[in-house]
Parts: C-alpha cells; sequence; structure tokens
C-alpha cells in the first residue's frame, strides 16, 4: 500500500467529501469524523497500520504494534496482513474476524460477529479471494483454504460458507424453526 491508495481509503471510507478539494480540508474532514465515531476511528487507524506495514521494517514492527492494540480496544481482529480494497465497511465492530490471507476486493461491507478465516494451519499456500462488492451478514463465517467468491455477491446472516460462490449470487443456510407443543 503507498500512500494514494492510503488516501484514496481514507477518502471513500472515513471522510464523506464528494467534491475534489485541498488535502487540508480532506485531512480535516477525516479527523472530524473519525472524532465521533468508532467504526470510522478504527478505519483511519487499521488503515495507516496497513500502510506502515507495507513499508517493512521497523515500521512493520509498529504496525503490529498498533493492531494488537486496535484489536483489544475494539474487540475485533483483523490483520493488517489482509489486502482489503477501498471502501471496506465494518456496521459493527464487535466480533469481527478477518485473517491476514485474504484478498478483499472494493467495497466490503462486514457485519458484527462474522468471520473471514482459514480452515487448517500450516499449509504453505492459502488462497481466500473474495471479489468487489460483497456483503457479508451479521454472525456468518467464511471458512477455507482455497475460495473464491465473486463480485456482487450477498451472504446472508448465519451463513457459513466453504466453497467457492459465483458472481452476482445471493447465498444463506436454510434454517427451520419448530415449536414443539408443551409436555404436561
Amino acid at each position: 500500500m503507498d500512500l494514494q491508495q492510503l488516501i484514496e481509503c481514507w477518502k471513500c471510507e472515513v471522510s464523506n467529501k464528494k467534491k475534489p478539494g485541498s488535502r487540508i480540508g480532506l485531512f480535516s474532514n477525516i479527523v472530524k469524523r473519525a472524532y465521533k465515531s468508532n467504526v470510522l476511528r478504527y478505519l483511519l487507524q487499521f488503515r495507516l497500520a496497513q500502510f506502515l506495514y507495507a513499508k517493512g521494517g521497523m515500521r512493520r514492527r509498529y504496525a503490529l504494534r498498533m493492531q494488537r492494540k486496535l484489536n483489544r480496544r475494539y474487540a475485533v481482529d483483523i490483520s493488517v496482513a489482509a489486502q482489503i480494497g477501498p471502501g471496506f465497511r465494518i456496521a459493527h465492530l464487535p466480533g469481527v474476524v478477518i485473517t491476514g490471507y485474504a484478498t478483499i476486493g472494493r467495497n466490503f461491507f462486514i457485519r458484527q460477529n462474522s468471520t473471514v478465516g482459514i480452515k487448517t494451519l500450516g499449509l504453505s499456500r492459502y488462497s481466500l479471494v473474495i471479489g468487489d462488492d460483497v456483503s457479508l451478514g451479521a454472525h456468518s463465517c467464511i471458512i477455507a483454504d482455497e475460495l473464491e467468491i465473486g463480485s456482487g455477491v450477498t451472504i446472508g446472516a448465519m451463513s457459513f460458507v466453504n466453497k467457492d460462490l459465483p458472481a452476482g449470487c445471493t447465498f444463506y443456510n436454510v434454517r427451520q424453526s419448530q415449536i414443539l407443543p408443551a409436555i404436561s
């Protein structure tokens, strides 16, 4: 991640300015909005940690320390090694988990208590690829070592995904509720 990508992420995730303006105006807007919202404050700091992680060296070590502090403070576990495109949105922070092996496209929307993770530890290669404009419902899990989710996919609440999903589909697990009569 370079500086231009960092600014693009901040612009579309934290700022609400649509018109191009001065950089000072943009940063002022970002800081004001982040001050008022936990989610925006987290995204601002997370993207900065990702930027530092990509630079390597001592900055990488600082970024990992920053990630640990953010994870404790906001009750999330999103790795700075994850490649997440601009437009990343989180509905509610608690319980969100994203592994460092994930490659996620633009405009990814994740809700509370959802996981994007790997199934088996210790493999030499993982491939978790999620396309653009994907929405992940609350209490959902995407767990696999190799998986591809196409662009424009909507995953419903309380769904478990461990297989590839084609672009443009809606996925949910069928749930049945049953009311049993009371025993007297």
